[in-house]
């Protein structure tokens, strides 16, 4: 079985870990960079952002570390990967990522053995809901893991 990582919206082991990221922003950009340098080069980093030239850019920068593909939407990328990671911008921006019944996470087959790492800082209601939604529909584990605010971008540190 092989497995995959994510990056952000409109974002076991094997020989091929492969992931998803939601978010290549401010933060999300130098979260997904340091994700690309540290995974197996044969590992396939999926990333989607609302600003597709942040994806083309990050591709671009990175993809002399490993395969990048660039999806459409959410969705998508948990049809492809077993390990979800986002952040963006707003509460309304998480619900959008993995509730959303055409694009979301949500609408993706179900799969309980996805791993789901909710990086924006968003209210407990919100973290809350979105985890009980998304464990009732067994589309995985999720966990929210908010980031504290940084005055200078990752990348740039």
């Amino acid at each position: 079985m092989t497995s995959d990582l994510l990056v952000r919206p409109k974002y076991a082991f094997s020989a091929l870990f492969t992931n998803y990221f939601q978010g290549i922003g401010a933060m999300g950009y130098g979260m997904a960079m340091n994700i690309r340098k540290e995974i197996p080069n044969s590992s396939t980093l999926f990333i989607t952002d609302v600003y597709r030239p942040s994806c083309e850019k990050f591709k671009a920068e990175f993809s002399s570390h490993g395969p990048i593909e660039i999806l459409d939407s959410a969705r998508e990328v948990a049809e492809r990967a077993l390990t979800i990671i986002s952040i963006v911008p707003s509460a309304n921006n998480v619900r959008q990522v993995y509730l959303d019944n055409q694009y979301g996470i949500i609408a993706a087959k179900s799969n309980p053995d996805r791993l789901i790492l909710e990086c924006s800082t968003i209210d407990v209601e919100t973290a809350r809901d979105v985890g009980e939604t998304l464990m009732k529909a067994n589309a995985g584990l999720y966990i929210d893991t908010p980031v504290s605010v940084c005055l200078v971008p990752i990348a740039d540190q």
